[in-house]
């Protein structure tokens, strides 16, 4: 294969230091996307706003999805990855392709790889081939977030587990929430505000450490730009003031 047909693989950002990622189009590949789902247009880059309050009447923007609102290179990067693999049309097609993609990296010799920083696990099949990839990398760490909780039950009830070097977290705020306790997968929630986070006792995980290496569940600090004078704009300005301010502007491909 040749560069300009291979997925789109880049190393760290302004939070992911030492970790290769990879990403999809935010929303538009987010089928259990609930509380932030958001769309930036791929020509344009105008949002979509699609979010439906949890319980406590949460909602806010995807993160991923400003970034790529904001910048037409990242939203090129992605949707060039989804046209990729909507092209392969089999389960073993789309595995050829992330395999031929993470060699050409040279992950091959081991490493860390976060499999969507947008985006996420879109089909049952899209979903088996990078459980099927990650065996050819034993000596690499792969980890997600994921709102998928469906293709994710399927393939542990199919397989009796994930592969060994294949870390996931259930993202909660999506639609399949209910089905996260059946997978004994740790899971992640994102809050508002530290103090929310600290009153449940919850890890607050910056670094992804916690994700890649931690078995608890724990909690995620809500940042990127939402809209003005929501209560989500509002919780960001309360935390600046206690010192959070996010992530450095560090372009995520």
């Amino acid at each position: 294969m040749t560069l300009n047909t291979l997925l789109k693989i880049t190393f760290e950002n302004a939070k992911l230091k030492g970790i290769w990622h990879y990403s999809l189009p935010s929303g538009h590949s987010c089928p259990g996307a609930k509380t932030c789902f958001t769309k930036a247009d791929r020509v344009t880059g105008k949002i979509t706003d699609l979010q439906t309050p949890d319980a406590d009447g949460v909602i806010y923007r995807c993160y991923a999805a400003m970034d790529e609102a904001r910048r037409p290179n990242v939203r090129a990067v992605r949707w060039d990855n989804f046209d990729l693999l909507k092209s392969k049309k089999s389960t073993a097609e789309k595995t050829k392709l992330i395999v031929e993609s993470v060699k050409a990296v040279g992950l091959i010799r081991g490493g860390t790889l976060r499999v969507h920083i947008g985006g996420d696990y879109y089909s049952q099949s899209y979903f088996n081939a990078w459980m099927k990839a990650a065996s050819y990398f034993p000596n690499v760490v792969f980890y997600s977030y994921t709102k998928s909780i469906k293709f994710l039950l399927e393939y542990i009830a199919a397989h009796g587990g994930l592969p060994s070097n294949f870390v996931f977290t259930c993202s909660k705020g999506g639609k399949y929430d209910n089905l996260i306790p059946q997978t004994m997968v740790k899971s992640a929630k994102v809050f508002f505000s530290m103090d929310e986070a600290n009153a449940l006792g919850l890890e607050i995980d910056h670094t992804d450490d916690l994700a890649i290496s931690g078995s608890d569940d724990f909690a995620l600090v809500i940042h990127g730009s939402q809209p003005a004078g929501s209560e989500a704009s509002k919780a960001l300005s309360a935390n600046k003031k206690k010192g959070f301010t996010g992530y450095t502007a560090t372009t995520n491909v």
